[in-house]
């Protein structure tokens, strides 16, 4: 009990040296309030959906400077109530290892151009998740290495459990393989020039084969006009013989029109190829977006027009509507 008493005593005296010695802690939030309405046109039916959605987070971010020189920053961040983000980062302003979730450099948003939402989120289809539901490991408990070089980072990622999340105390059970990303993005030292290039890898064990992605982006900003092209290839982790792969190119512009509008299209082309044989339907998304500030709350609009959405005969249109309030 003595003991047990007195390793309290240290970690209370500990937590409040630490309440000294950290930075202000920042409570960061924002809610999004999404309308979006669907409308599917296969075999000379139509099918209709419409609904409303709204996303809140909430996080708190601080951070102390150690003893070794080093600083750490750390924080979390609650999506709709449930654990989301979490990191400790510990470095200087070249090199940081950190252990986090759903944090830092990662493939799966888009380096080039568009308003508010990709075609990801927007239309969903073939191309949402990077294709065959393969993304990167961020979304999952992570250790990750940072260097920050030639005008950006350099990110090297291992999750011990792909797909895997858990609890302090309660460590996910080891289904899934390990995987590890590696990734840069940055500006190469060229003003307004914006690349981002990565690999993400599943290995694959017994009768399954790797999953696979590679993508690279590359986006330029001239005054008011941003443009941008990018490619990604992937590949499920089916058995043998049976591996599904998308080939999939987006190509984007945006117009800043003042400080307050801006509007912007995109084209997205995928083609698919189901154990080693090209689906006859390529999917094709064109999308219009407009964004408008008006200061505190910022509004966006797209609409989308989708040929041969998931590789099928339907036709596919989609309309959101999004307000986004930060604080």
């Amino acid at each position: 009990m003595k003991n047990k008493l007195l390793l309290t005593t240290a970690i209370a005296g500990l937590v409040a040296v630490g309440g000294v010695a950290q930075a202000e802690t920042k409570v960061t939030g924002n809610l999004e309030q999404t309308y979006r309405a669907i409308s599917d046109d296969a075999n000379n039916g139509r099918a209709s959906t419409r609904g409303l959605g709204a996303e809140y987070n909430i996080g708190l971010q601080s951070s102390a400077e150690l003893d070794n020189g080093l600083s750490a920053t750390f924080g979390f961040n609650l999506e709709n109530g449930a654990n989301d983000v979490h990191f400790l980062t510990i470095g200087n302003d070249m090199v940081s290892v950190s252990i986090a979730r759903d944090h830092g450099n990662n493939l799966s948003s888009s380096g080039i151009p568009h308003i508010s939402d990709t075609a990801s989120t927007v239309v969903g289809g073939s191309y949402h998740n990077l294709g065959i539901n393969q993304s990167d490991g961020h979304n999952d408990d992570h250790i990750r290495l940072d260097v920050n070089a030639v005008g950006g980072t350099f990110t090297a990622r291992y999750v011990p459990t792909d797909g895997g999340t858990a609890g302090q105390s309660a460590v996910p059970a080891e289904n899934n393989n390990s995987s590890y990303d590696v990734i840069y993005r940055g500006s190469l030292g060229v003003e307004g020039l914006t690349v981002v290039a990565g690999m993400h890898r599943v290995e694959g064990t017994g009768a399954l084969q790797n999953a696979e992605l590679d993508k690279f982006s590359v986006a330029y900003n001239f005054g008011q006009f941003a443009v941008g092209f990018e490619k990604q290839d992937s590949k499920d982790s089916a058995a043998v013989g049976a591996q599904d792969e998308l080939d999939i190119q987006a190509a984007s512009v945006t117009y800043s029109v003042n400080d307050k509008l801006s509007i912007g299209f995109a084209r997205y082309e995928t083609e698919r190829t189901d154990a080693g044989v090209s689906d006859p339907q390529d999917e094709k998304t064109d999308m219009i977006g407009v964004g408008y500030s008006l200061g505190g709350i910022a509004v966006d609009v797209n609409y989308a027009s989708t040929e041969n959405v998931n590789h099928t005969v339907a036709d596919r249109e989609t309309l959101q509507i999004r307000t986004i309030q930060k604080f």
